[in-house]
């Protein structure tokens, strides 16, 4: 027992405690000794030697860092690995400063315990000796990478798109290495070109490269292997790295500095497109689920456009005139990209109304009328079955609810009816007014437009018409002017 390590767990969780303890028996030449909080923790360090403490950043009562200080304030150097679920860089930094030894990132297996334990027993040994700086260089690195790779996986995984996930991977580069431009490249093999997809810190786009160019960035997609190429006078310094989904060569990232790059600028690279590498592929895969989707939907509302001469691409007017208004409301790219799916689809639900109503060449009768009126639902329930359109499916329920409450199916009125829906709304009315009907003939935009302002506030939301009404005077009135719209006439 005397040529025992003595090791001190001190955790809140009883269950930790007795796992730890029971792996440290299983790796021989261990004796341990148990705390629940930092107070008895400090108890024990003063009764009994310890040579090692294993201990807990977030407890209850004294944190493991305030215990770290007070165990120094106190005279006490015994050695501590820090056990933490989210290691930042504001900790690492504290707790070198106060003299820990180490970290343990939870969940660990029990080689990493055992591998940490190991590291202790050799920095023991070194202490007396100069290589003990090294050592101590060596642990922050390794706690600067835990570190990196928290954030990394952290920012990475809360993207939304993978346009989002893109200009993450850019940004996350140029931040861990300091870097003044950042680009990041897809090849297209198609064209035989390398296309910009996200820059940050180019006075412009940059350029289109050819794939089998001699350049360093096309070199490295074509090699598969990354370059670093020093500052020399006037030129920065460039890096670039391939960016691969399971072997598969999908673009390059760039990075430019005045300073050379190091090994670590490569290594942080690495890891950033190491961690980005699934995500994009999910995202990808993802997207041609949804173009499926979309294509087979939109085959069916062409379907149902060609038995109507009258909403002969009725669908695709509407959503031009809808993404107009949403890109000038500055509206991100998911949403726009969600207005132009529901945009497509937002008649898919008339596939279930009866031709007879649907064809019928005179006024339709209040009772048809009501069966009319159900096809915003119909087309929610067809989207609305596929988990991943459900934004859409909203989208495509409400475009006929009116601001004041007295549209359809549900009656909801000003913000409760959601803003697509609304935007949608204005252009929808606005296509119908100037097509052609059985029963009427079509409305000039010029009286298309003056309706649209005069129902504002009533049928249509006020902000999204103030917005058509820029939309409709800068493009719309000059596209009409010119013959934009061959089926109004």
């Amino acid at each position: 027992m005397s040529d025992s390590l003595k090791v001190l767990i001190v955790d809140d969780e009883k269950i930790l405690r007795e796992n730890l303890e029971l792996l440290l028996s299983s790796f021989n030449s261990y004796h341990t000794y148990q705390a629940k909080n930092g107070y008895q923790a400090l108890e024990i360090m003063q009764k009994y030697p310890v040579d090692l403490v294993l201990l807990d950043v977030n407890m209850p009562g004294i944190s493991g860092i305030d215990l770290l200080k007070l165990m120094r304030r106190e005279g006490l150097s015994t050695p501590v690995v820090l056990m933490t679920s989210y290691p930042t860089l504001d900790l690492t930094v504290e707790a070198l400063r106060y003299g820990a030894s180490d970290f343990l990132i939870k969940p660990f297996t029990s080689q990493q315990l055992y591998e940490t334990l190991e590291r202790f027993k050799t920095k023991k040994k070194l202490e007396a000796q100069k290589d003990y700086q090294d050592l101590l260089r060596l642990l922050k690195q390794k706690t600067r990478e835990q570190a990196l790779l928290f954030t990394v996986s952290d920012r990475l995984t809360s993207c939304g798109s993978l346009s989002q996930l893109y200009r993450e991977i850019v940004r996350l580069s140029l931040e861990f290495t300091h870097s003044e431009e950042g680009v990041l490249y897809l090849l297209d093999l198609e064209k035989g070109l390398l296309l910009p997809e996200v820059w940050e810190g180019f006075p412009e786009r940059p350029p289109h490269l050819p794939y089998e160019s001699s350049d360093p960035i096309s070199k490295s997609v074509r090699e598969s292997l990354p370059y670093l190429i020093p500052a020399h006078e006037k030129e920065k310094a460039l890096l670039v790295h391939p960016f691969q989904i399971k072997g598969e060569n999908l673009g390059a990232l760039a990075l430019c500095r005045k300073s050379s790059f190091s090994k670590d600028d490569l290594f942080c690279t690495s890891l950033i497109l190491e961690r980005a590498a699934p995500l994009v592929e999910n995202f990808i895969l993802h997207e041609s689920i949804i173009l499926n989707l979309h294509d087979a939907l939109r085959a069916l509302v062409k379907a149902l456009e060609a038995k109507d001469p009258y909403t002969k691409e009725h669908s695709e007017r509407v959503t031009e005139y809808a993404l107009l208004l949403a890109q000038e409301m500055g509206l991100s790219p998911e949403e726009i990209e969600s207005l132009r799916f529901a945009g497509h689809l937002h008649d898919v639900g008339k596939v279930g109304i009866a031709d007879a109503i649907l064809l019928k060449p005179g006024r339709l009768t209040p009772q048809e009328y009501e069966i009319i009126k159900q096809h915003p639902v119909i087309g929610a329930e067809i989207v609305g079955h596929i988990s991943l359109l459900q934004e859409e499916a909203r989208i495509i329920r409400y475009h006929h609810e009116r601001f004041d409450g007295k549209g359809y199916p549900e009656g909801l009125k000003g913000e409760e009816i959601p803003l697509l829906a609304r935007i949608l709304a204005v252009a929808d009315a606005y296509d119908a007014m100037t097509s052609r009907r059985p029963y009427r003939p079509s409305l000039s935009p010029e009286r298309a437009y003056k309706e649209i302002l005069r129902c504002s506030g009533t049928q249509f939301d006020p902000e999204v018409v103030k917005i058509f009404k820029y939309v409709w005077q800068v493009y719309l009135r000059r596209e009409e002017e010119n013959g934009f719209r061959e089926t109004a006439a």
